[in-house]
């Protein structure tokens, strides 16, 4: 049996902190309220959210409960340690039994007494996997009370990771969210030494430490770490460096301090690293030790196990620039490649780490007004442009005025504007005809149009030699 599962907490007493948490569930059960709500535990993996709901399950099917806690003697608890379930437990995986139809036929259950006469107790592990039609299926059945009592005839226990997936009526119908709080390095490494001890596992105490801050303080990833490393024999630094691959993080380092300034040797570092680890593994990784050599170079402090003084050295040399590789090899291909990993670097090493993206800049730069030539008119000749002639000299000198428009009198002025413009008197009509012809037109009324159409007949017809009728 793998250490994980081996030693899961079966009492609150076994929980690695979470005192307050435990406080209030054991004052639930305890009072003889713990049946008129249900319950939401959220955390990181492998955090102790299940391990919690299991226990309080428990507890709150026991016979004899004490002080909030199970008796582990009763037909209930033993049923529940031996086999994980019971007649009145039912724990869901949600990732698989997600759908309303699946809720339903849940649900449908608990319309029929239990063999014990007490309520039902569902689990949904990963419940924030739960469709929405499965969700709404489970409120109404969350709302009834048993006739005459103020216990709900069915209770819940959500365990997820991301609780804000889950709806807010179904979150209305549970006590507060219980947010499994992560443990300290020293805190999981004084855990691990007890699992040793019993395991008969030698051990470097500084190493279990090392365990924990690698696997970020999730119990469950550090015992399995601790069961690998135990089989290439103690927890030394030889054997925890070999199998967790520590030597791996100088060519980390190395990666990134060589982008834009030596691209071989960045792809050399990209290619020792590739050997042992998946491309995936790879840009987590760079990711991650591009964050921590930017809060290096801040002052924070560094994980043991990466090495501090390279990471603030990194960080003075790359600045802001480690924000933009950790933005770069965050946002990764959905299924990368060794290609794929080259093409990043060869980019950042060229187009740098800004962390600014280069399109959303364009998109902000105001953009510069374009004047666009009008389309030429076709038809139209344009003729081309003349040069502008020079001003005119002016002198002080008078010239003899011999233009007759601009000489003699007014009357002779006008008289020669007149000619000018209806010609002649020679070549003029009377001014008699000239009057008249304003009363004259050459367009023909309607009955002359007639008339002249009707002599115009008569005349082809006599020319015809017919008759005009």
């Amino acid at each position: 049996m793998s250490y994980d599962i081996k030693y899961r907490p079966v009492n609150y007493a076994d929980v690695l902190g979470q005192e307050a948490i435990i406080a209030i569930l054991q004052g639930y059960v305890g009072q003889g309220r713990g049946y008129r709500q249900s319950y939401l535990f959220c955390g990181g993996h492998g955090s102790g959210k299940t391990t919690l709901g299991r226990i309080l399950a428990r507890a709150l099917l026991c016979k004899n409960p004490s002080e909030g806690n199970p008796c582990n003697e009763c037909f209930s608890c033993k049923s529940m340690l031996e086999t994980g379930g019971s007649a009145d437990f039912v724990e869901v995986d949600a990732a698989t039994n997600s759908g309303k139809a699946d809720v339903i036929k849940l649900t449908e259950e608990i319309q029929y007494s239990t063999f014990s006469g007490r309520q039902r107790i569902y689990l949904f592990d990963e419940s924030h996997q739960l469709s929405k039609d499965a969700l709404d299926a489970l409120l109404k059945p969350l709302e009834d009370n048993i006739p005459g009592s103020e216990d709900k005839r069915l209770v819940c226990i959500f365990c997820t990771t991301e609780p804000e997936k889950m709806r807010a009526t179904v979150l209305s119908r549970c006590a507060p969210a219980f947010v499994i709080q992560p443990q300290t390095p020293d805190h999981i490494a004084g855990r691990l030494a007890q699992i040793c001890a019993k395991e008969k596992v030698e051990f470097e105490p500084e190493m279990l430490t090392l365990i924990a801050e690698i696997t970020e303080c999730h119990i469950r990833d550090a015992l399995k770490a601790v069961e690998g490393v135990s089989m290439l024999g103690a927890v030394s630094k030889e054997n925890v460096t070999a199998y967790l691959r520590l030597d791996l993080n100088d060519a980390y380092i190395d990666l990134l301090d060589a982008i834009g300034t030596d691209l071989p040797a960045a792809f050399e570092a990209a290619k020792r690293i590739m050997e042992r680890a998946s491309p995936l593994t790879c840009y987590e990784k760079l990711a991650e030790v591009s964050m921590l050599a930017f809060r290096a170079w801040l002052g924070e402090s560094a994980p043991s196990h990466w090495g501090r003084d390279r990471l603030v050295a990194l960080g003075a040399t790359k600045g802001q620039s480690l924000l933009g590789y950790a933005s770069r090899f965050a946002s990764r291909p959905g299924h990368p490649t060794a290609a794929m990993l080259q093409m990043d670097i060869a980019h950042l090493s060229y187009v740098g780490g800004s962390v600014i993206d280069p399109a959303a800049v364009l998109q902000v730069q105001p953009t510069q007004q374009v004047v666009t030539p009008a389309p030429p008119v076709v038809g139209v000749i344009t003729p081309p442009p003349q040069s502008v002639a020079p001003a005119p000299v002016l002198t002080t000198s008078r010239t003899p005025v011999t233009d007759p428009v601009l000489s003699g009198t007014v009357a002779e002025r006008d008289k020669l504007w007149f000619d000018a413009e209806h010609g002649p008197a020679a070549t003029k009509k009377p001014e008699s005809a000239q009057k008249s012809r304003s009363s004259t037109s050459t367009a023909l009324k309607p009955t002359q149009f007639a008339e002249f159409l009707r002599r115009t007949l008569l005349d082809l017809e006599s020319s015809s030699g017919g008759s005009a009728g």
